[in-house]
């Protein structure tokens, strides 16, 4: 049994999985079927063109937010750019237990659940480390908040791993990047 944490999510341990491992993760833990697949954009070669294509969807008005860190490889950053595009969410109680030790990491999780539907596209994700994709696809399976994950390097194989694991939607293509931005693939807009 998984703990459950004062936000009210259960506690998974996503990375105990791997090729060395006699039985996968179960179904649940990284699929939820009434929730939209996480979205992928491989960006093999760091073309320019991606990044364009993904600020000039950022649309708040339509629901829809464009997250470009500038560095990160600081995971504090990441979690506040994620909190601050999405909006404050409630207050934290003072001297509440922390996810994993991070303040930042619990109020973007509480302002993801605070908020109505929104479609959020997190650029540079190729310097995240595998927790922190585990917890972005965790956030997008619990919460209202749809990624579309911007990988600027070919995917490597523990990452090719995960996504075995959750409900995905890959695409490498300038033209599949543009339909997951389109109109129609974000939804209708929220207020």
């Amino acid at each position: 049994m998984n703990p459950i944490n004062a936000l009210g999510e259960t506690g998974v341990d996503l990375l105990v999985c791997g090729p060395g491992m006699h039985a996968p993760p179960s179904w649940d833990l990284l699929r939820t079927p009434w929730r939209p697949p996480v979205r992928v954009v491989v960006d093999s070669c760091d073309d320019v063109r991606f990044t364009r294509a993904a600020l000039q969807a950022h649309s708040p008005a339509a629901g829809h937010l464009v997250v470009h860190p500038a560095d990160p490889h600081r995971e504090r950053q990441v979690w506040n750019g994620l909190r601050e595009a999405l909006g404050d969410g409630p207050a934290l109680p003072e001297g509440s237990p922390l996810i994993y030790g991070k303040r930042e990491h619990k109020a973007a999780y509480a302002a993801a659940r605070a908020r109505p539907a929104r479609t959020v596209t997190l650029l540079r994700t190729h310097l995240l480390h595998m927790g922190m994709w585990a917890d972005l696809v965790h956030l997008h399976r619990t919460t209202r908040v749809d990624f579309i994950l911007v990988h600027h390097a070919e995917l490597p194989e523990d990452l090719r791993h995960l996504l075995q694991h959750c409900d995905h939607r890959v695409t490498e293509t300038l033209e599949g990047m543009r339909a997951f931005h389109s109109p129609r693939s974000l939804g209708p807009a929220q207020p």
